[in-house]
């Protein structure tokens, strides 16, 4: 056993990229002040869980103000949410942001299920009664504005 740990990679993630994807973003430290290339910003450390393509990507950095905004006070937690976009300012672009998934049911479900390592829990097979597409994975994910898996 090695007595030193190799430095940790981080991930590039940006939330263009996940647009659209149900994801838990776990807030490890918020950063004010960072210096980058376009000056100073302040910026949330985290691990992203992308539910939509199955994919962990740790140590992310997001600068976005909304982003950081919202995830600053929710440090040590588990953040539900489909990545969207907020309304943009006059001769701004819209803000990145998480929209909330927590009382989505299914969406909650998926969740726990990647977290646990389980398999991803089936949509409940419609009745003769039910339309085909109302219990529908993607049916709930879309009206959640997630694109679909």
């Amino acid at each position: 056993m090695n007595e030193f740990a190799a430095p940790a990679a981080g991930s590039v993630l940006k939330p263009a990229e996940i647009e659209g994807h149900l994801l838990v973003v776990e807030p490890i430290e918020y950063i004010a002040s960072m210096a980058t290339a376009m000056g100073t910003s302040d910026a949330v450390r985290c691990t992203v869980h992308d539910l939509t393509t199955k994919t962990t990507h740790p140590e992310v950095l997001w600068f976005s103000s909304v982003l950081v905004g919202s995830l600053r006070s929710k440090m040590g937690a588990k953040v539900l949410g489909i990545m969207g976009r907020g309304v943009a300012k006059p001769g701004q672009s819209a803000p990145w942001l998480l929209q909330d998934a927590s009382d989505e049911p299914l969406a909650v479900d998926l969740a726990r299920a990647y977290l646990s390592g389980a398999p991803a829990p089936a949509a409940p097979a419609p009745t003769l009664q039910e339309q085909p597409a109302a219990d529908d994975l993607a049916a709930a994910l879309a009206k959640l504005g997630a694109k679909p898996f």
